[in-house]
């Protein structure tokens, strides 16, 4: 009976999340103005900071016995507020790591965020480091941060993230297909597509990578959205 209650709620949740970015994103442009936009941008920077964790999702499904399969794999997000004057925007580190290791580390970044009034939205901008152990740990150790230049980062064409806020939360997503890079593990062109929700209190991730035929490489899929709970505050 837990298990169903569970699975139901889960479903609902789930449900609730696609519906949720839909119906705002049809009704938030019609209130969007350039004052709006900066009031969303300030809140959005003292949401995102902060340590996630998606350890209640991961163990939940563990307590189902649902199939590896149809398991999301445990992440560990932190996001710190680091002031980078060669990039534009306000910006924050982001160190990702899995598997219950923070020393684990599958994806470090920069993220920008400035105002895109011709997209009536927040626009994210992703700096992938060329040497990403020097970042290492930059959140606990901040001077790493000094001596990095313009050099030190690429951007991925495409790839920028779209923020609305609709009044209770916010809700990033990625372009159609428009981030694509070629994969040498894949030995394949991959085709990133991602749907997101900042709240206060969680991120809600959810991503796949397909081929030119559509077919998944790799990704959430038909697992649902990763759920990561704020567990700390990050300033």
């Amino acid at each position: 009976m837990k298990k169903a209650s569970w699975f139901l709620g889960m479903l609902y949740g789930i449900l609730l999340f696609g519906v949720f970015h839909i119906t705002s994103a049809q009704t938030a442009d019609s209130k969007v103005t350039s004052n709006s936009l900066e009031e969303d941008l300030v809140q959005l920077l003292q949401w995102f900071p902060g340590e996630y964790d998606n350890h209640e999702q991961v163990y939940k499904e563990a307590e189902a016995d649902l199939p590896k399969e149809k398991r999301h794999r445990q992440t560990h997000h932190i996001f710190y507020k680091v002031d980078l004057a060669f990039i534009p925007g306000q910006t924050l580190y982001a160190q990702q790591s899995q598997h219950y290791d923070l020393k684990n580390i599958y994806r470090q970044r920069i993220y920008a965020f400035e105002i895109d009034e011709t997209e009536l939205a927040i626009r994210l901008r992703i700096y992938t480091p060329k040497a990403p152990e020097k970042l290492t740990d930059g959140h606990l150790k901040p001077e790493v941060f000094q001596s990095l230049t313009e050099e030190d980062f690429f951007l991925k064409p495409g790839c920028d993230v779209f923020w609305k806020f609709d009044g209770k939360a916010y809700n990033g997503y990625l372009k159609e297909n428009a981030c694509s890079y070629y994969s040498e593990s894949f030995a394949t062109q991959v085709y990133l597509n991602e749907t997101l929700m900042l709240r206060k209190d969680a991120l809600l991730l959810e991503d796949t990578a397909k081929d030119a035929s559509g077919s998944p490489v790799f990704g959430v899929h038909d697992k649902g959205p990763t759920i990561n709970l704020k567990v700390e505050n990050c300033n």
